[in-house]
């Protein structure tokens, strides 16, 4: 019988990748910043590589890491973590084949003013962008070139934020909702179009929380949003899966930004499509042809599960099948921290996401109420 190929994974939670890259047939050796229970259970290997305050893997660790466990020639497929790290990205791929996208794009994409560029000339709505805090600043977002998850986009203020790579955008109406794309080097498809979840607090309003699959929107709309998406990752020449952000407010689109790499969204889209976008992915990378746009088999979501308040997981937790990215016992977890992902089929979205909400509200619950927690409660399936 035939070995898996191995393929190197690195990105800030590497568990989705993880379980797309076994389902498909490889060996995933696994680098991310959390080492979740499911993330060992499908991996060949793995190893917790901490990260500095902007959410980067420390790079000594990361190469030594990935020479030791995963040494060139072997294929690395990178998440998110990188897009403010191209050098680190150069690095670690050094002698490898690059399933993904490489450092020269990521510096392309995630140059807003570049970007904003590229919409023009193609054509595509997209909010104005200034490298300067604007005057008045009503009306506008800062956003940090590169940062990922929304955490970091504020409603502009009179003062601009601290630190570098700061920029501005004009806030634009809609619903957030996020197009997966594949390429490869020469042409790029879209091949769904979800809604995103926000996970607002108090200081992040504008926090990813999930995904539902597919998006309910007007063909017209829809159309209008894979037509953008297209144009710019083809512009960009991607290759493999990446994403397109947009908002949709009534018949109108407005394209945010271009995120090179598989994103958060794979669960809902692996759940909700009929086809292997782990195996896609490679095949798009390696240059091969890009795959039709799949049939949908299924509604189907996935939501982030944001501590309220400090919470430990419980020692005897008994994590239900339901969930994802599932913390070891013990685990210590600062308020605003992820504690799991919940995901959700059903037949219409509607259901998929009141499921999410509840299955959200009953981890909460259990790791709120460790004193009386049992293996049989902890299993019992929310209403």
């Amino acid at each position: 019988m035939r070995r898996p190929e191995p393929v190197l994974i690195c990105a800030l939670s590497g568990r989705a990748l993880a379980q797309a890259a076994r389902a498909a047939g490889f060996a995933p050796i696994v680098l991310d910043a959390f080492g979740d229970l499911d993330t060992r259970e499908v991996a060949a290997a793995w190893r917790r590589i901490p990260v500095n305050r902007h959410w980067v893997p420390r790079r000594r660790l990361l190469l030594a890491a990935a020479a030791r466990l995963a040494p060139p020639p072997i294929p690395l497929v990178w998440g998110s973590g990188f897009e403010r790290a191209p050098a680190l990205l150069e690095e670690l791929a050094a002698g490898r084949e690059l399933w993904g996208n490489d450092a020269g794009i990521v510096r392309a994409a995630k140059d807003p003013q570049a970007f904003a560029a590229a919409a023009r000339s193609l054509g595509v709505p997209h909010p104005e962008v200034c490298l300067a805090p604007p005057r008045p600043a009503a009306g506008w977002l800062s956003k940090r070139a590169g940062a990922a998850g929304g955490g970091h986009v504020r409603t502009a203020g009179r003062r601009a934020p601290r630190g570098r790579g700061w920029y501005w955008q004009r806030r634009a109406r809609g619903q957030p909702h996020s197009a997966l794309v594949i390429g490869n080097g020469r042409a790029a498809r879209t091949l769904a179009l979800g809604r995103q979840l926000l996970a607002p607090a108090a200081s992040r309003p504008f926090r990813f929380g999930g995904t539902l699959a597919p998006a309910a929107v007007a063909d017209a709309v829809c159309q209008r949003a894979i037509e953008a998406a297209s144009a710019l990752a083809g512009r960009y020449a991607v290759r493999g899966l990446v994403s397109v952000d947009l908002l949709v407010n009534g018949d109108e689109i407005a394209v945010l930004e271009l995120n090179p790499r598989p994103g958060a969204s794979l669960d809902a889209y692996r759940r909700a499509l009929t086809l292997d976008l782990f195996a896609a992915h490679v095949a798009a990378c390696r240059g091969g042809e890009l795959p039709a746009p799949p049939e949908t088999r299924i509604a189907a979501g996935s939501l982030i599960v944001h501590a309220r308040r400090k919470v430990v997981v419980p020692e005897r937790f008994s994590w239900p099948d339901w969930t994802a990215d599932r913390s070891p016992p013990g685990t210590r977890i600062p308020a605003g921290g992820p504690v799991c992902t919940v995901l959700a089929e059903d037949a219409d979205r509607h259901s998929v996401e009141q499921r999410l909400r509840a299955r959200t509200e009953w981890v909460l619950s259990a790791c709120a109420d460790q004193e009386s927690a049992s293996l049989q409660a902890l299993c019992l399936e929310p209403a």
